[in-house]
């Protein structure tokens, strides 16, 4: 990252969050579907994935379905 990279992950995960608050409980997404949202470099996107669930604000889901190496992401509800 660059010299103002933890910031630009902090915008992200504001991104990030403003969007999962505004759906349905449940609806999960994937890394490339938030790159499809937001645009973003899917690198940074997994960076702010990442501080979300290490600060506890989401849910990794590890897909029945789909590939074991790209989970799906939640909202976690407190």
């Amino acid at each position: 990252m660059g010299q103002d990279g933890p910031g630009l992950v902090e915008e992200t995960k504001g991104k990030i969050l403003k969007v999962l608050t505004a759906i349905p409980q449940g609806v999960l997404y994937s890394t490339t579907d938030w790159h499809r949202l937001l645009g973003e470099d899917k690198r940074k996107i997994r960076h702010a994935l990442d501080a979300l669930e290490a600060e506890n604000q989401i849910e990794v889901i590890k897909s029945e379905a789909g590939r074991s190496d790209k989970p799906l992401y939640k909202l976690k509800r407190h």
